[in-house]
């Protein structure tokens, strides 16, 4: 079972998203924050990141980036209300509108393409 790590200062939406994952079969865990988000990264294992853009603190791309610094091939989908930007440690950005049913289908796009890194790291 793949386990996604969900990033969203809204509450609501946030356990939306989780509940709806899991109800497709993924290990959801959701987090209010990017603090909360880096400290959860380093005491579990994860195999994809779904993260606001806009947040309190430290934002969506931010926490992108620290996260791709740790692990360069880590897949990252930045949900947004905002126009994307272009940036290297963003998978795939999925705007806030078109969320449900297209967060499912950037999630397994995104974990197909990791699991794909992963063999090619092992060959």
């Amino acid at each position: 079972m793949k386990k996604i790590l969900v990033v969203d200062d809204n509450e609501m939406l946030c356990r939306l998203a989780c509940d709806i994952l899991r109800a497709e079969g993924y290990r959801a865990i959701p987090v209010p924050n990017a603090a909360e988000a880096l400290r959860a990264l380093e005491e579990q294992e994860f195999d994809l990141l779904v993260t606001a853009f806009q947040m309190p603190g430290m934002s969506g791309l931010e926490l992108a980036r620290a996260v791709r610094n740790r692990s360069p091939h880590f897949p990252v989908i930045v949900m947004t209300a905002f126009e994307p930007v272009e940036c290297e440690h963003v998978t795939l950005w999925l705007p806030k509108q078109y969320l449900f049913p297209n967060l499912l289908e950037k999630i397994r796009y995104c974990l197909t393409g990791a699991e794909q890194e992963t063999e090619k790291a092992h060959r």
